[in-house]
């Protein structure tokens, strides 16, 4: 999710956490844009127009190994205000993308972020739902694994990954090491949301690392309650190439989505994706495609977010 913001975008943003909104900061693509020279000719396409992308709100996308099968979320209202929120499934078909329905393992409690694993066999994804019987009111980081044709039941990380904070956009690279952002439910004065990545150790995970300044930011006095905020990471399945979303100044409008690399075991300083990518609008929930050659993300326009497409080489990714 993304959230960018200026002291007068506050109010908008108090919205959200999760997925978008944010308050943008100043025009131009900033001093970290990706060069136009390294870009192709491309706009965003919508993806799946009146199927998946439709008049409700759209959340994060991933797919199977395969491309052919896609988990997204679907909410009525707009989720970081509401909190509500139920991933559904798509399958390719001769005739397109299907009706989506309920995924089995969603539909009772709020769920969102789904994030299919390189390998397929496991997808996690953020919930408010009881732990141990009892009732919860953050967002904690679950996962099902594959079990035959579908899923098992859904298992809660441990305290390595999940805290009282909210837990939003699970990622993960091939080797197991697992991406995603912490913070508050709604702004507040020295709230921030960070991103973090856990590696697997044994059976789950080791504690929690929050990343280098190189992606994360620190509140500066004077600045606007959600300048810090940075969410939504998207990490590539090496592990090398990261792209997040986060409500910074020096964007081109609300949220924006930002990439870093990693060059000698160090982070690059995160730099602004820029146009065709970023607009005046709150682009957010950004997703490499299965074969590497597409990004996706939602963007809101008009106060409804629908998920666009544009290939990677078009935006000096690939």
């Amino acid at each position: 999710m993304d959230v960018r913001a200026k002291t007068a975008r506050i109010a908008l943003a108090a919205t959200l956490a999760i997925g978008s909104a944010g308050c943008g900061a100043g025009s131009g693509a900033g001093a970290g844009a990706v060069p136009a020279t390294a870009r192709q000719a491309a706009e965003p396409a919508k993806f799946a127009e009146g199927i998946i992308s439709d008049a409700r709100q759209q959340w994060r996308i991933s797919f199977a190994p395969d491309g052919r099968t896609a988990w997204f979320t679907t909410s009525d209202g707009f989720f970081p205000v509401t909190r509500k929120a139920t991933i559904y499934v798509s399958r390719l078909g001769a005739g397109g993308w299907t009706a989506p329905e309920v995924a089995p393992f969603s539909g009772q409690y709020p769920d969102i972020d789904p994030h299919v694993t390189p390998d397929g066999r496991r997808l996690y994804f953020s919930s408010i739902r009881p732990v141990n019987g009892a009732t919860r009111g953050d967002l904690d980081i679950w996962y099902v694994e594959r079990a035959g044709d579908g899923w098992g039941a859904p298992v809660r990380l441990g305290d390595e990954v999940n805290s009282p904070a909210d837990e939003l956009y699970a990622s993960s690279q091939r080797d197991g090491t697992l991406w995603f952002a912490s913070g508050p439910a709604a702004p507040g004065a020295g709230l921030h949301w960070d991103i973090y990545r856990a590696e697997r150790r044994g059976g789950g995970f080791a504690p929690r690392v929050v990343l280098p300044a190189a992606i994360n930011t620190q509140p500066k006095e004077g600045g606007g309650v959600q300048d810090a905020w940075e969410f939504n990471p998207e990490i590539s399945p090496d592990g090398r190439t990261l792209v997040f979303a986060s409500l910074r100044p020096g964007g081109l409008g609300l949220g924006d989505l930002w990439v870093s690399t990693l060059r000698d075991g160090q982070w690059t300083p995160a730099r602004n994706l820029g146009a065709p990518v970023n607009s005046p609008a709150d682009e957010y929930h950004p997703t490499f495609s299965p074969d590497g050659k597409d990004l996706y993300f939602v963007r809101r326009v008009a106060g409804n977010g629908d998920f666009y497409r544009i290939p990677l080489s078009a935006i000096g990714l690939r």
